[in-house]
């Protein structure tokens, strides 16, 4: 089932990645889970392939969403520095299975927010829209 939901994950970020490719606009990808944080891109023009970077994205228990939280709000406030004109769009893909707590954590006024759950249990949760809502985000549910 987490191979799955990853497997999913990874198509969300393809289709995503072609976009914004076409679109010829930069991107940064931040992965989060087993307990650990990592930019595979950060603020860059969008690879033409992305096959590479996504496989070497791996499933694991621990999602460190708080660390992931609070990493996308410093760089928010550091593009934001950088280039105040510039649009920014979030897009969290999680199933937002964790025991963090988030209620203190604001991303900042200027960017998108969508929260993409990607939740792929037989018992729903529903805490990707739960998130999504405390983070003033647009909410996309999972696709049936």
């Amino acid at each position: 089932m987490a191979q799955q939901q990853l497997s999913d994950a990874k198509a969300i970020v393809q289709s995503l990645c072609e976009y914004f490719y076409q679109q010829r606009q930069k991107i940064s990808l931040l992965t989060f889970g087993n307990q650990q944080c990592q930019w595979l891109i950060r603020h860059s023009k969008t690879p033409m392939d992305m096959v590479p970077i996504l496989s070497a994205i791996q499933a694991g228990g621990g999602t460190p969403l708080r660390r992931a939280l609070l990493r996308i709000s410093a760089y928010l406030i550091k593009r934001k520095h950088l280039a105040p004109a510039e649009k920014q769009k979030i897009f969290l893909i999680t199933d937002a299975r964790s025991r963090d707590k988030v209620e203190d954590i604001n991303l900042i006024d200027n960017a998108e927010v969508y929260v993409l759950d990607s939740e792929n249990s037989a018992i729903k949760l529903n805490k990707a829209q739960q998130l999504a809502k405390r983070l003033g985000a647009i909410f996309i549910g999972k696709a049936k």
